[in-house]
């Protein structure tokens, strides 16, 4: 993700998938994947359509999930970058490719794609959180700054929790159990079934074939992002940052000097007018947002149990208590 960041922060029909393939074979060989003797038919995708677009053409869904997953993707109107649509594919020879076929590999990719993009969106809000940082050492009490911190934390716990369901509470168990099942196995047919009847869970488990839950969680990341991004833009902590390291002249002031310049910027960004409006703004949508989240979580419960380990772990709370 770091070494592709250039490539794929670029609209999709803009971006070199060769170079994106030529990056992927770079990190391949420099870590423990390399004695893996398949690495090779590891390949890059960049989709031309968001996750939700994707989603509403996928026949696992009912078709007034798919009209609904098609009418959200069109109102959110997201500019998409590789962020967003960057998938990785297999070369499945024979007769490996009985079991993973060109439809079980596409469900792998919707996994992945909304894996990809969490992380994704957890990074760029740990970014946010470190340039913060650099106000640590100042009184930000009753400051935009203090509250920004408290929204970034928020935020980074929804997410993270969100990556936290997805991996431990989803694939991972549902992992074990496939391989269980294979073990006692007999024909590949019942191989077959075992495989997707994983892929199928999974997939349900991630919300893949809940759009309405699986919009609340876009509009959730899109607001964090969105976040984020302000903070890198409007947050003036470079300014402190550089004011320590600008030269030796500066280094040789003393604490005093140092601190008043800080009290002096954090004044500034305090009386930001912008900056103080961007995160009413952000607190007052992602707050709702995920209040607005709950009642769909308990509806949803009753008929998928699924959802109850959902909220505990995004919402720390117990549907239906």
């Amino acid at each position: 993700m770091d070494i592709a960041r250039e490539e794929l922060t670029k609209k999709p029909e803009e971006i070199s998938a060769e170079k994106l393939q030529s990056l992927l074979d770079i990190a391949l060989r420099s870590t423990a994947a390399a004695s893996d003797p398949s690495h090779e038919e590891l390949i890059c995708c960049v989709e031309r359509s968001s996750l939700l677009k994707k989603l509403a053409t996928l026949k696992d869904l009912d078709p007034a999930d798919k009209l609904a997953a098609a009418d959200v993707d069109r109102s959110m109107q997201l500019s998409i970058t590789g962020l967003e649509t960057f998938c990785l594919s297999n070369k499945v020879q024979w007769p490996l490719s009985l079991v993973i076929s060109r439809k079980a590999l596409t469900k792998y990719q919707l996994i992945f794609r909304l894996l990809f993009h969490c992380k994704h969106v957890s990074r760029q809000l740990c970014a946010a959180w470190q340039i913060q940082q650099a106000f640590r050492s100042v009184k930000i009490l009753g400051t935009p700054i203090l509250r920004s911190s408290i929204l970034c934390r928020s935020m980074l716990k929804f997410v993270n929790s969100l990556l936290h369901y997805l991996t431990f509470e989803v694939l991972e168990p549902n992992w074990h159990l496939m391989h269980d099942r294979l073990q006692t196995a007999r024909s590949i047919d019942e191989v077959i079934q075992i495989h997707d009847f994983f892929l199928q869970k999974c997939l349900k488990e991630c919300l893949l074939l809940s759009p309405e839950l699986l919009v609340k969680v876009e509009k959730l990341k899109g607001l964090c992002l969105q976040y984020a991004t302000s903070i890198q833009i409007l947050m003036p902590s470079i300014d402190v940052a550089n004011s320590e390291n600008t030269s030796k002249s500066r280094k040789s002031r003393s604490r005093i000097d140092k601190s008043q310049d800080r009290d002096q910027q954090l004044k500034l960004a305090s009386e930001n007018v912008v900056m103080s409006e961007s995160i009413l703004k952000f607190e007052a949508a992602f707050n709702s947002e995920l209040q607005s989240l709950a009642p769909t979580l308990s509806n949803s419960s009753q008929a998928e149990p699924y959802v109850t380990h959902l909220a505990q772990c995004i919402l720390g709370v117990r549907i239906g208590q």
